[in-house]
């Protein structure tokens, strides 16, 4: 997946720099596609590890530092939902212009 998104990456770049026909309709979807790429490179890298739960034999501090991990961990899950909400318009968006 890092090396299609790198790909990806390159040919975005490709198509800023030389303008074409090729390069002027290859602008959008390269776009997307490494916004794709990069959305599910880092929602492998952050989600590989989940926090530990809340046990009810653990200090306060502890358990109050639980759950503030897994308040921002269920915040940040939502960011990534609502960017690949985001997406997925944008995906459809494209394709049916």
């Amino acid at each position: 997946m890092a090396v299609l998104t790198f790909i990806v990456l390159l040919l975005t770049a490709y198509s800023l720099l030389v303008r074409n026909s090729f390069t002027f309709n290859a602008l959008e979807p390269s776009i997307v596609a490494s916004l794709w790429g990069m959305l599910l490179l880092a929602c492998t890298e952050l989600f590989l590890k989940l926090p530990d739960p809340v046990l009810a034999i653990d200090p306060f501090f502890q358990r109050m530092l639980s759950h503030l991990k897994l308040f921002f961990f269920s915040f940040l899950a939502l960011v990534v939902l609502f960017v690949g909400i985001l997406l997925i318009w944008l995906s459809l968006r494209l394709l049916l212009i």
